[in-house]
């Protein structure tokens, strides 16, 4: 199965790159991916980027083939292909 993840944002720039591919052979859950990402960007920070409690931080938009993960399963919904977009939360002033 072939997943494409698109980061936006501020993510986008603190990761350094507009997007992922990666290939899986079976179902993975967005909670896997994002330690897939801890890992492959070596990096704790994006779990506290996008999680606070174990739970999707307020403000965060992970989106499945356009479709909003807190009408899915929440971090427990399945990936199989498809593009996987990530916004982190907003800020500004």
């Amino acid at each position: 199965m072939k997943i494409e993840v698109k980061f936006f944002a501020t993510l986008r720039l603190y990761l350094g790159v507009a997007s992922i591919n990666l290939e899986c052979e079976e179902p993975i859950t967005v909670r896997e991916l994002i330690e897939y990402l801890v890992n492959k960007f070596n990096d704790k920070k994006i779990k506290e980027y996008l999680l606070e409690d174990g739970k999707i931080r307020v403000g965060t938009m992970i989106l499945i083939n356009g479709k909003n993960i807190i009408h899915l399963d929440g971090l427990d919904t399945q990936i199989e292909e498809g593009i996987i977009s990530i916004f982190p939360p907003a800020g500004g002033g």
